[in-house]
């Protein structure tokens, strides 16, 4: 057993990459059944799209969304089996990464949560074409500075994600609008990203809605570990809190600092990426120099 105490962190949206999920087939068949049960329930070739492209394909969010939940479950399940997390003591992800946290700690069916992950990038995107929005990345100036510089643009904060990494979200000409003006808040660069909506913001508000009816009768356990809630920061473990606490994260800031350092008080001092990519290791070195970070793929190769 791992004497390190461990924190399993999922991917979200923007870490997809064409060629996620091979390497894990590749060392770890098993995954091959996860991407089967996903395929046969979405009715895609998920596979085929994530290995092969194009990246515009694999980047729409009803195909992003559930690649990266199930390359984020496979890897989980892959690293365990390997004895990787014998000293669990978190699991969190980022936006629809916290989805996946929820089915490897067992609080969620891997089935119900592919199925309201792919609802919940329908109704996302259909939120984004009613209502065109933008995001943008801010690089450098205080939280407080930026979250002025919002409540002046009526733009709202979208991700936390480390110090002096913040994301803001809102409609498109307002976006404009706090880019234009960023500089005078402190802010040393700003980066347009490219989404196709306002996410985590209150322009999606009526994706919320809709999904809150899904929620309402989705089965929810009691999580094996406790689970990094993205509204709060906070760890959680009550079935009806984590309940009501995603409702709320489509329209709520993710809160990706307070998550890590909850994570930290939580006794995890590796924390393991699962998925694509490799954002949550790099925003994990920023919050917590201390730390010790790794890449799935990178596990499973040396595996």
């Amino acid at each position: 057993m791992d004497e390190m105490g461990q924190a399993a962190l999922f991917s979200g949206q923007g870490s997809q990459f064409v060629g996620m999920g091979h390497v894990l087939c590749a060392h770890f068949p098993n995954a091959i059944e996860c991407f089967a049960r996903a395929e046969a329930l979405l009715g895609c070739d998920l596979r085929k799209i994530c290995w092969e492209g194009p990246l515009e394909a694999l980047t729409t969010p009803e195909v992003c969304q559930p690649a990266l939940y199930v390359a984020g479950y496979g890897a989980f399940l892959a690293l365990r089996s390997s004895g990787r997390f014998g000293n669990l003591r978190v699991c969190g992800g980022f936006s629809l990464g916290e989805w996946t946290a929820l089915a490897a700690a067992g609080s969620i069916t891997f089935e119900d949560g592919l199925r309201m992950v792919a609802l919940r990038a329908k109704y996302m995107r259909q939120a984004g074409e009613a209502v065109p929005g933008a995001m943008a990345a801010l690089l450098g100036g205080e939280r407080r500075a930026i979250e002025e510089l919002c409540r002046i643009c009526a733009v709202a904060v979208a991700n936390y994600n480390a110090p002096g990494q913040i994301v803001i979200s809102g409609a498109r000409e307002r976006v404009a609008t706090a880019l234009s003006r960023a500089a005078e808040f402190g802010v040393r660069r700003a980066v347009p990203l490219m989404v196709a909506g306002a996410y985590h913001s209150p322009l999606m508000a009526p994706a919320r809605e809709r999904f809150a009816k899904d929620m309402a009768a989705l089965s929810i356990g009691a999580p094996s570990v406790p689970i990094l809630s993205n509204v709060t920061g906070q760890a959680v473990e009550d079935p009806e809190l984590i309940r009501h606490l995603l409702g709320k994260q489509i329209t709520s800031p993710v809160r990706w600092e307070d998550c890590l350092q909850s994570a930290w008080s939580l006794g995890a001092r590796e924390f393991v990426e699962c998925g694509a990519g490799n954002v949550l290791a790099g925003l994990t070195k920023k919050n917590l120099p201390a730390a010790t970070s790794a890449v799935a793929d990178d596990l499973l190769r040396a595996a």
